[in-house]
């Protein structure tokens, strides 16, 4: 079993919470890179929340930068697709 990658994060009402990250990458396009990860909670539909967001690897405080374009946005749906789908076959190869 892989081990989990955590990230300590505040949110808006000022608690500390712990994140699991998903996964990460750059994209060497932009130069960019991006942080995909969940607080294990739950939307209205029942689906977990994921969040994503730009950082700087470099930056030892984490601090994360939002998304702003659409094409970002496109290309990390198409990365999180990926990631489920690896999941998946990971979950029936355990099983």
């Amino acid at each position: 079993m892989a081990e989990r990658a955590i990230m300590t994060a505040i949110n808006e009402n000022g608690d500390i919470i712990d994140c699991d990250v998903l996964f990460t990458f750059k994209n060497t396009a932009t130069n960019k890179c991006y942080i995909v990860y969940t607080e294990n909670t739950e939307d209205e539909n029942g689906d977990t929340e994921v969040f994503a967001a730009i950082f700087d690897p470099d930056d030892k405080t984490l601090q994360l930068h939002p998304i702003e374009t659409d094409e970002e946005w496109a290309l990390l749906e198409s990365k999180l697709r990926e990631y489920e789908r690896t999941k998946e076959l990971d979950d029936k190869k355990g099983e």
